[in-house]
């Protein structure tokens, strides 16, 4: 649900504060929940994310992340203890991204469907992508502001990238994605300096900064 941008600032933050870890790894980690192939209008993913995600139904009926559902797949205790710090590094990354798409619904996507017209909350797709406007602006807003931000830059340079690790993906489907999205924000956008409806920029930047703080706390109880 967050943009792929805001997964790298998250990663970016963790590696300050995470000791041990596979740089390039846990950023391809980090964006590997969404390396699902999509479709021509991007309404579906193959896979989809019913499996990426690791979607169960909430008890509101609501679709949530089935973060506890990763974890006793491929994070529990004694299989970390198995993984070679390339694996630990990419699957806490995985780890990372579910719970920042945790974040974000709860911190920003469901507030701001709250806060809009009753016109634009009666179409969830439309409102959707009206958000997911800023949302992916404020992204090369960021970028343009911080030309060599690192993650990005780790990201970037991870050619070749080959999936050994979820055979739900293919071999090469994290370059693949990988490739798409470099591509998407090296090809820049114009008009950044606009009034940002559903999300601030502020808003943005505290978000990333709460989260950090939030799945730290939640890493040591896994």
């Amino acid at each position: 649900m967050a943009s792929w941008m805001v997964h790298l600032q998250v990663a970016d933050k963790l590696l300050e504060r995470l000791e041990g870890i596979a740089q390039t790894e846990f950023v391809m980690g980090n964006i590997a929940p969404d390396s699902g192939l999509p479709n021509e209008d991007w309404s579906s993913y193959t896979p989809g994310k019913d499996l990426t995600h690791f979607y169960i139904k909430g008890e509101n009926g609501k679709t949530k992340i089935g973060v506890e559902d990763f974890v006793e797949k491929y994070f529990t205790e004694e299989r970390r203890r198995g993984y070679s710090k390339e694996a630990y590094s990419f699957f806490l990354g995985y780890l990372v991204h579910l719970l920042t798409d945790e974040e974000w619904v709860r911190r920003i996507y469901e507030p701001g469907v709250e806060r809009c017209d009753r016109e634009d909350a009666a179409d969830q797709n439309r409102l959707l992508w009206a958000m997911k406007a800023d949302w992916y602006d404020l992204d090369f807003l960021y970028l343009k502001k911080h030309p060599d931000f690192r993650a990005f830059r780790i990201y970037e340079q991870a050619e070749g990238f080959e999936n050994t690790y979820m055979d739900i993906f293919s071999r090469e489907a994290f370059d693949i994605r990988r490739q798409d999205i470099v591509s998407f924000y090296r090809g820049g956008r114009d008009n950044l300096d606009r009034e940002y409806p559903y999300l601030k920029e502020d808003e943005a930047a505290d978000f990333v900064e709460q989260s950090v703080e939030s799945i730290l706390g939640r890493l040591e109880c896994i």
